[in-house]
């Protein structure tokens, strides 16, 4: 594509050098500058003729170069040797490269130090194999991964002679998002009915052994040592009976009584409650309220019920001590949503809350199970903090994603909308 490309432009150079001198016409001739800017006669039919192609060649490429530079999907040309020859608008934007910084680059330095996406490069270029709904890991202008949806053919030039690849490809961010969304959730539903069927079943009779041993406690005497054996089964039972409910809290979490409500004064409120253990921790508390911060429409205990394990954590991740920072600013989140059959998207205002720590951070291949009933790193933990908290941001409109980096901490970013009707 690019010789192509070149070759056009080649003739439009010279066609722009080659300018007649006005009321220059002799015996059906054109007075014209050549390329060496000397006076020439060419004849006037092979000039109007050579104009009207400059015309028609000038359209067509105007035409297909709209094409290309505006379609949905990312395009890249490479050559035969694996170096970028072209690079449209979406493919810059999707990257975040500007295509100046990329000309005659190898393309496997987009992959990183990813070796799967350098293989399936190796086969593309070295082996000239056509792939077709690949995916790759392709490193962005800013340092990041993404995964894209890839295809590639070859290119010919007029000759029918290979002269490069193309490579069309279409970000996945959003879709591997919603895929995993979906996925969370119908783990979840499932998760919450086994959940709910297991803790009734031991409810009940642990009821009938507590109501038991009570009797039972009640027919020894004070200094006999049954009676402590009994007394801490009753303790047994009480926190056998908590964990249930926590448990009826992921498997039914009752709905939300939304109304509006000052997020800031929630987090200072949770921070209150928790100051004397940032304070036996040796945490630092700091936050940077943003001005005039709209009223979030929420479940106020739910929210509070969030932070409240955010925050948990966060000391948990910074045994020998650290800084806590929460931020808040006016932003806005896209929501999916599906009206009269048809599914869509829609950008509302919302605010944004970034709680960070600086605490021992998450293995890259433990990030994406955080959410995950029942999992955890800690010995005494259930592993529902999280897989609770996120289900009830999701039950009050808003979004929860977390980046942490092993050693560097923590941030969770939490988006609550500010509407009370979203129109979806």
């Amino acid at each position: 594509m690019a010789s192509k490309l070149e070759k056009e432009k080649h003739i439009e150079r010279l066609l722009k050098k080659v300018k007649p001198i006005a009321g220059n016409i002799i015996s059906g001739r054109v007075a014209t500058f050549n390329t060496d800017k000397n006076v020439e006669y060419i004849d006037k039919a092979k000039y109007n003729a050579l104009a009207a192609d400059y015309k028609h060649l000038q359209s067509v490429f105007s035409f297909y170069r709209a094409i290309i530079q505006n379609m949905s999907s990312g395009l890249i040309s490479i050559d035969l040797k694996g170096h970028i020859t072209f690079f449209n608008k979406t493919a810059s934007r999707s990257l975040k490269y500007n295509p100046e910084d990329l000309m005659e680059k190898p393309m496997d330095t987009l992959c990183g130090d990813d070796l799967p996406s350098k293989e399936l490069l190796h086969r593309i270029i070295a082996k000239r194999e056509t792939l077709e709904g690949k995916e790759l890991r392709l490193m962005n202008g800013e340092g990041k991964y993404i995964r894209v949806g890839f295809s590639s053919m070859p290119l010919h030039d007029e000759n029918n002679n290979h002269e490069g690849i193309i490579i069309v490809f279409r970000d996945l961010t959003e879709i591997l998002e919603m895929r995993q969304q979906l996925e969370r959730m119908e783990r979840l539903a499932t998760l919450g009915e086994l959940s709910a069927g297991i803790a009734h079943e031991i409810r009940n009779p642990l009821a009938g052994v507590k109501a038991s041993a009570q009797v039972l406690q009640e027919s020894f005497e004070g200094s006999d040592f049954r009676s402590e054996l009994v007394e801490r089964i009753v303790r047994e039972i009480d926190r056998s009976n908590e964990l249930l409910k926590e448990f009826f809290k992921f498997a039914k979490p009752s709905k939300p009584h939304r109304s509006f409500y000052d997020v800031e004064m929630i987090i200072d409120g949770v921070y209150l409650l928790l100051a004397p253990r940032f304070k036996k921790k040796n945490i630092k508390f700091n936050k940077s309220f943003s001005e005039n911060t709209d009223q979030v429409y929420i479940d106020e205990n739910q929210i509070e019920q969030i932070f409240l394990n955010l925050f948990l954590n966060a000391i948990d991740a910074m045994p020998d001590g650290g800084d806590l920072s929460v931020k808040t600013k006016t932003s806005k989140m896209v929501v999916n949503y599906v009206k009269d059959g048809k599914a869509g998207k829609e950008s509302v205002r919302a605010v944004e809350i970034l709680i960070k720590d600086t605490g021992v951070g998450i293995n890259p291949d433990m990030l994406e199970k955080i959410f995950n009933p029942f999992y955890t790193t800690k010995s005494d933990g259930l592993g529902l903090g999280l897989s609770i908290s996120n289900r009830l941001i999701n039950e009050n409109g808003g979004k929860m994603e977390v980046e942490s980096h092993p050693g560097n901490g923590s941030t969770f970013k939490l988006m609550l909308p500010v509407k009370k009707d979203l129109n979806i």
